[in-house]
C-alpha cells in the first residue's frame, strides 16, 4: 500500500488507509487558517473520527470555517481553538498553559507544527528573533517542549514538523541567526534556515526518545506565498542552483495533495522502521521517506541537531529534560 503513495496522493486517502491511527485520537495543528494546508490537514483528519482536534492560530475569524468543516464532517469530534501568536514567546507560553490546564485534553497523540511565514521582509519578533526563524521554528520548539507532559501520556506520540525543499538554501547560521541584525538579510536564506531547523528539530526529538518526522508538502497555492513575486521566485531557484541543490518539482499540488505527506508522516506507524539503501531518515517528500539529495546532509546531522537544541534553549530561556 505505502509504495503507491506519491505526488498525487490525497489526504483523505491517507486518513482512510490509517483510520485506526485517527479514530479516538487527539491531534494538535498550528496554522489551520481557511484555504491552507493546515486547514486541509485538519478537515481530512475529521473523516477518521478523532476524539479531539486542537487548532492553534492567531484569529478565530480565520479558523472558524475550518472548525465548521470539522464539526459537520465529524460531529462527535471535540474542536478546540487556542489563540496563539507565534511571533511571541509569551503568547506561546499562554497557549501551552491553556492546553495543559484543559481537562478535556487528556493527552496529545500527534503534534503537527504546520504554521509558517515565507520570504518576508526583514523583521524581528517581539523577542528580538528574525521573524521566519521565530515563527517557523523557535516558537514550535518551545510549544512542543512545553506540551511534553501531555504528549508523553500518549501511547504512541508523534511530532510532525512541516519543512520545505527550501531547507537546501541554508543550514542554520549558528553564529548569526539574525543576519547581523538584518544587515546581511537574505529572505530565502532566512526561510531555508528556519526549514532546516525544523528538520533538525525532528532529529533532536528522536535523539530524546520522541518519534518525530519532517516533510516537504510540495508547491501549493496558498496565503504562504503572499510575499512571492516572479523575481523573488527566480532568486530562490538561483540560490538552489548555486548551492548545488536539486530544483523542486514545479508541479502545483491541490490542497488535498498538499496535505497528504503531512498525514502519512503523522499516521503511518511503519515509518519508524523504514530504511532506504541502508539509511534511515526523518524527512519525507511526496509521501515517501527520502535519503538522496532531496534532503541536505546538514539537516540530518545529529551534532547539528544537538547544537541547535542547545541554542534554542538559550533563546527561550529554558532547559528541557524529560
Amino acid at each position: 500500500m505505502a509504495k503507491d503513495y506519491g505526488f498525487s496522493s490525497e489526504g483523505n486517502t491517507i486518513v482512510s488507509d490509517f483510520q485506526t491511527q485517527v479514530k479516538d485520537k487527539t491531534f494538535l495543528i498550528t496554522g489551520p487558517s481557511e484555504g491552507g494546508v493546515g486547514a486541509e490537514t485538519a478537515i481530512s483528519l475529521a473523516h477518521g473520527s478523532p476524539s479531539v482536534i486542537i487548532l492553534l492560530g492567531r484569529s478565530i475569524t480565520k479558523i472558524q470555517p475550518t472548525i465548521d468543516r470539522i464539526s459537520s464532517t465529524s460531529p462527535s469530534t471535540i474542536v478546540k481553538f487556542i489563540s496563539i501568536n507565534l511571533d511571541s514567546l509569551s503568547s506561546v507560553r499562554v497557549a501551552a498553559a491553556k492546553i495543559l490546564e484543559d481537562d478535556e485534553i487528556r493527552n496529545i497523540d500527534v503534534v503537527i507544527n504546520n504554521a509558517a511565514i515565507m520570504v518576508c521582509p526583514f523583521k524581528k519578533s517581539e523577542d528580538g528573533i528574525e521573524s521566519q526563524f521565530a515563527t517557523n521554528y523557535i516558537s514550535h520548539f518551545l510549544l512542543t517542549n512545553l506540551l511534553i507532559p501531555k504528549i508523553l501520556t500518549s501511547e504512541y506520540p508523534r511530532v510532525v514538523n512541516v519543512s520545505s525543499s527550501a531547507h537546501g538554501m541554508s543550514s542554520v547560521r549558528f553564529d548569526d541567526i539574525n543576519f547581523k541584525d538584518g544587515q546581511d538579510y537574505d529572505r530565502w536564506a532566512a526561510y531555508g534556515q528556519s526549514k532546516t531547523a525544523s528538520i533538525l528539530f525532528s532529529v533532536g526529538l528522536n535523539l530524546r526518545g520522541v518519534k518525530s518526522f519532517a516533510l516537504h508538502p510540495g508547491s501549493i497555492a496558498s496565503q504562504l506565498q503572499q510575499y512571492m513575486t516572479e523575481e523573488i521566485r527566480n532568486a530562490g531557484l538561483e540560490t538552489l542552483r548555486a548551492a548545488g541543490r536539486p530544483l523542486p518539482n514545479t508541479g502545483r499540488k491541490t490542497l488535498q495533495q498538499g496535505c497528504a505527506t503531512t498525514l502519512r508522516t503523522a499516521l503511518d506507524p511503519a515509518l519508524e522502521s523504514m530504511v532506504k539503501d541502508g539509511k534511515k531518515s526523518v524527512y519525507l517528500v511526496d509521501c515517501q521517506i527520502v535519503t538522496d539529495d532531496s534532503v541536505a546532509e546538514y539537516a540530518l546531522d545529529e551534532e547539528n541537531a544537538n547544537k541547535l537544541w542547545n541554542i534554542s534553549e538559550k533563546i527561550v530561556g529554558e532547559n528541557f529534560s524529560w
